[in-house]
């Protein structure tokens, strides 16, 4: 566990809106009360700041390859070098309070607007659209890509859905088998296992990769108390950020290991 609180650093309390790996051994923190993208170590080690435009509130927070971070905010997707030199930046139509940014392989950037995701190549050219089930009837709030396409939390019809690069839908897991609870944030590690956070269980449930629901992989026992986000690193660490500003990782273990 450590603590994103950094004094000289922060003005606010973090509310940290987004988490994704950063480089070898580094967790990128989006921390929107501050305004702030932060670097930090697994062992908890603040190795600094990534500068973004000035009274911007960073949201969701991907990478992609040669160190570029792309990040929501508000209505408008950025992506930035390493030493916050701005690449491009994309208006997106504002039907929801917040866009959700997920990294597509190691150039591209999907991001999810008016139920449907987009996906953006590095030099800022659309490349697809994708819908569920061919339509844009879903409020894609949390989104990761995973291999063969996106998992997301719907908070229209309060479920969890899959679905493939051309929109198919491979399975949903509706609000009674999420414990009546709206889901959260989603993660996905390089099997296509997911991971759906509940915030209000104090829970973050484990998916296999065809679906299946494996039940609990964290809670309130495992010290996390109201969890907002959380990523898969490239080291096999579950790292989860909590309402109150901390971050705890975790090692994921998988079957046979």
């Amino acid at each position: 566990m450590f603590h994103p609180p950094l004094p000289g650093v922060d003005n606010k309390h973090p509310r940290i809106t987004g988490l994704c790996p950063f480089s070898s051994g580094e967790l990128l923190v989006a921390d929107e009360a501050n305004h702030k993208l932060k670097r930090f170590s697994l062992q908890g080690e603040f190795k600094g700041t990534i500068p973004i435009p000035e009274y911007v509130a960073p949201c969701s927070v991907a990478a992609i390859s040669g160190g570029k971070v792309a990040f929501t905010a508000g209505s408008r997707l950025y992506l930035l070098e390493k030493d916050g030199t701005q690449v491009w930046q994309k208006a997106l139509r504002h039907s929801q309070a917040s866009h959700a940014a997920a990294a597509v392989g190691d150039d591209r950037i999907a991001v999810s607007v008016s139920g449907h995701v987009e996906v953006y190549d590095a030099e800022g050219q659309l490349a697809e659209k994708v819908f569920p089930e061919g339509r844009e009837e879903r409020c894609l709030v949390f989104m990761v890509h995973r291999q063969g396409g996106f998992v997301a939390s719907d908070w229209h019809r309060h479920s969890v859905v899959a679905f493939d690069s051309y929109g198919e839908l491979l399975m949903e897991c509706r609000e009674e088998q999420l414990e009546q609870c709206q889901p959260g944030a989603v993660c996905a590690d390089d099997t296509g296992a997911f991971y759906v956070v509940l915030r209000d269980l104090n829970k973050v449930v484990a998916f296999s990769a065809d679906g299946e629901v494996l039940g609990p992989l964290l809670t309130a026992q495992n010290g996390i108390d109201r969890p907002r986000v959380a990523t898969v690193t490239r080291e096999g660490r579950l790292a989860v950020a909590l309402s109150d500003g901390t971050v705890h990782v975790f090692r994921l273990r998988r079957k046979g290991k």
